[in-house]
């Protein structure tokens, strides 16, 4: 059985599912869509304007644009094979990828299914925040995970498309969205078809709990990090990664889900907790 210090290092190394990012307000706006909308968390800076009614004039598209699907599917691929080369086309650069933390990844996360791409339109000509839709088959659980997690896709000059990160911050070593990007992603989360997914997702992630105790307490060790795994699956998982305990801890988790540090990765928010 491991201790709460192993649980907080499968939290960091699993940051492709694990999200901090105002994970209770959009919980409790799929358990009530009728609720009005949740007030702009108060890190947004007060002095970035988004226009709402321009977001909810673009809809959501669901699997709309081939070259994005691939894109997503490269991506996949490379995080279940743990291809760091592969990883840093799909990211457009060549900073480096810490090999040991996404080959940890890739053992609890086994493969992705079902994968489907929504998107909506980016601050940018050319670019999509996409909202991945997948099942992932986790380590030692039977039933797969509905999942719904979320990135920036740009394109180059040449019309590549690219998953965009942020930018590095020197000071702290982890990619960051600008403020610009930030508070657009909080206006996209209030938009009636984007909760309306969430909500879809949730929805299907909790009849799979339901079904699957030990998927359940998978989830619920991850989301009460403080305390003791108890979980014999989770404890299993969390054993699978020792290897890698160094470089997480020293790193830590930024505000877009990233685990810290100059090799971070991946770039994905989750959407659905």
């Amino acid at each position: 059985m491991k201790t709460s210090r192993s649980k907080i290092i499968l939290i960091i190394i699993l940051s492709v599912i694990v999200i901090a990012a105002a994970a209770a307000g959009i919980v409790l706006s799929m358990k009530n869509k009728s609720e009005e909308k949740q007030a702009s968390p108060a890190n947004t800076s007060e002095s970035v304007v988004i226009n709402e009614d321009e977001i909810s004039k673009d809809r959501l598209l669901q699997d709309k644009y081939p070259e994005i699907n691939d894109l997503i599917k490269r991506y996949r691929e490379a995080l279940t094979n743990g291809d760091v080369e592969a990883l840093k086309v799909i990211y457009n650069t060549q900073d480096e990828i810490s090999n040991d933390v996404l080959s940890s990844t890739s053992k609890i996360i086994e493969g992705y299914s079902d994968t489907v791409c929504y998107t909506k339109k980016g601050l940018e000509d050319n670019s999509f925040f996409v909202f991945i839709y997948d099942k992932l088959k986790i380590s030692g659980i039977n039933t797969p995970a509905p999942n719904l997690t979320m990135v920036y896709v740009k394109s180059t000059a040449d019309g590549a498309y690219y998953i965009y990160r942020g930018e590095l911050n020197g000071t702290t070593a982890a990619y960051e969205y600008d403020e610009e990007t930030k508070a657009y992603i909080q206006k996209l989360y209030e938009d009636d078809e984007v909760k309306d997914l969430m909500a879809t997702v949730y929805e299907e992630k909790e009849s799979a709990c339901a079904k699957d105790e030990a998927l359940r307490n998978f989830i619920d060790g991850l989301s009460s990090p403080t305390s003791d795994v108890t979980d014999e699956t989770s404890a299993e998982t969390a054993e699978s990664i020792e290897g890698a305990e160094g470089e997480g801890q020293e790193n830590g988790e930024n505000e877009n889900g990233e685990a810290g540090g100059e090799e971070s990765q991946p770039a994905e928010t989750e959407v659905v907790g």
